[in-house]
Formats: structure tokens, C-alpha cells, sequence
């Protein structure tokens, strides 16, 4: 049998090759953030529904009394992966991963803003620390809005704002199920996307496109959550939180050995400062 640690040190070297079917996918952030959640939402629903048709009322029934927070972290999921999608598809894998990891340091001071937790000093510090190292990687190119580059930045950084925020609403929604959560939170963003793909790029893609947008499904969404969400009953949370740098880390890897992308000395000081500072963060809590 596997156990909890070797689980999640799985999932999350899943997670960080992401970055690399996106690539291979050929469709735009936004088109593969649609198709991906989706295609989880189907998947997910088929299998909660094989063993009990009524689920899905159940599930329904389950969210309804925060049906406006359960649709607004759909949303803000699914703009999530956007954005994301849309950073590896301008910069460097490492650039856009390093940058989306300022993510749990963003979770600090949205928490002070609305759930009105404290920022010590030390905090402060290492808010300061990884806006230092952000700056660092995303200075290296012109900063102009015509550079690709540059704007791989800013959508790494947009998603970095959208994944802390759905760090912060999951809080306020622990008392879901968490299978009637993953469901519908993957349901509304297709419903959010759904609209914009087709205004803005139309929903038709190529059947190899899609069998690469099956697998993130498959594969990235269903699979990796699922034992992930397995390996959380036997693992801490802060030996969890502690190995999700395993994601950054081999996404950088993975670059490097399929696309020759071997990070600058300037991406590798800048993202050790960011990975440091919310590796510090944790550490005090």
C-alpha cells in the first residue's frame, strides 16, 4: 500500500507537469481552462453519480445555504487556471511557476484584509522578501506590455492574486463536503468561462487538442486530487503544506529537460526568495 506521504509527493509531481501538456495542448489559456474544468466536472459528476443517482440533489442541497461563495470560488478558479495557462504559454515555465508560488504570500495579507488576522512583523518581512524576488524575475526582460515575456509575468501574477483567493474562500466554505465542493466549484467556472470562450475565440479545437486537455482532466484534476485529498487523512497539514514545493521545483525540471528551458541566475535568486519567504511563513505557523 502507499502511504499519505508518498501520495501527495505523487500528486504534486503531477501538478508540476501541468505547465507541460499546456504547451503541447495548442489551445489558448482560456480555452484550456474551460475544456479542463469541464471535462473535470463531467468526470467528477460520473463517478459521484455511479453509485447513487440522487447525489447530485444531495450535493445541490449540501452548498445551497453558500451558493453565492460556492459560485464565486468557481469563478475565481477558473480564472485561476486561465491565467495561469496563459503565463506558461508566455514566459518560461520556471518564470511563470516561481511567480505563481507568491501565491501563499498573497493568502497573508488577503487573510488580514477579510478575515482580519494579524500581520507581525515578521510577516511583513517576508511579504517583502518575495515581492523582492518577484521583482528580481520580472525585471529581466523589457517591462512593456508588448513583450511576451513581461505579460507571462503579469498573468503569473494574476493567477498568483486568483489561487490565494480561492485559498481564502475554501476557508469560509470548510463545512461543505468536500466532494460536493470540488464538483460545483468546477461546474460554476464552466459556467463563468463558458461565455467568455465563446465571445472572445469560439469553442471548436482539434480532437489531439482535446485528448490533451483529457488527460489534465484525467490525469491533473481528477487523479492527482484524489489522491491527494487520500493522502491528507494520514499527512499533517504543515508536512503537506511542506511538500506542495515539490510542484514548483519539478515543474522547473521538467522545463529543463523537455524544452532545454534552464532557468537564469536572476529567476533562480528570485524565486529562492520567494519560496524561502513562504516556506518561512509556514514555518511560524
Amino acid at each position: 500500500m502507499i502511504n499519505g506521504r508518498t501520495k501527495i509527493i505523487i500528486s504534486m509531481a503531477i501538478w508540476g507537469s501541468v505547465g507541460i501538456f499546456a504547451r503541447y495542448s495548442n489551445l489558448s489559456g482560456l480555452k484550456l481552462a474551460f475544456y479542463r474544468v469541464l471535462l473535470g466536472s463531467l468526470i467528477f459528476l460520473f463517478f459521484y453519480t455511479l453509485n447513487d443517482y440522487r447525489w447530485i440533489k444531495k450535493a445541490f442541497s449540501g452548498i445551497k445555504p453558500k451558493l453565492h461563495l460556492v459560485f464565486l470560488l468557481g469563478a475565481v478558479l477558473g480564472l485561476n487556471w486561465v491565467f495561469f495557462f496563459s503565463a506558461v504559454l508566455y514566459t518560461d515555465i520556471a518564470k511563470a511557476t516561481l511567480i505563481y508560488y507568491l501565491a501563499p504570500v498573497i493568502v497573508v495579507i488577503l487573510s488580514a484584509a477579510f478575515l482580519k488576522e494579524k500581520i507581525t512583523t515578521k510577516r511583513i518581512a517576508f511579504i517583502f522578501m518575495a515581492l523582492v524576488g518577484a521583482f528580481i524575475i520580472g525585471t529581466q526582460s523589457e517591462i512593456s506590455l508588448k513583450s511576451k515575456d513581461f505579460l507571462g509575468i503579469i498573468f503569473a501574477s494574476l493567477g498568483a492574486l486568483f489561487y490565494a483567493s480561492v485559498t481564502v474562500l475554501g476557508r469560509y466554505l470548510r463545512d461543505i463536503e468536500s466532494s460536493y465542493l470540488t464538483f460545483f466549484q468546477l461546474f460554476f467556472a464552466v459556467l463563468v468561462l463558458f461565455p467568455l470562450v465563446v465571445a472572445l475565440e469560439g469553442i471548436s479545437a482539434s480532437t489531439y487538442s482535446l485528448s490533451v486537455v483529457g488527460i489534465i482532466a484525467i490525469v491533473h484534476t481528477a487523479f492527482a486530487l484524489l489522491i491527494y485529498m487520500d493522502g491528507l487523512k494520514e499527512v499533517e497539514a504543515n508536512e503537506a503544506a511542506l511538500l506542495s514545493y515539490i510542484d514548483p521545483l519539478s515543474a522547473v525540471i521538467y522545463a529543463m529537460l523537455i524544452f532545454g528551458e534552464v532557468p537564469t541566475v536572476r529567476t533562480i535568486i528570485g524565486g529562492a526568495l520567494i519560496l524561502l519567504a513562504s516556506l518561512l511563513d509556514l514555518k511560524m505557523r
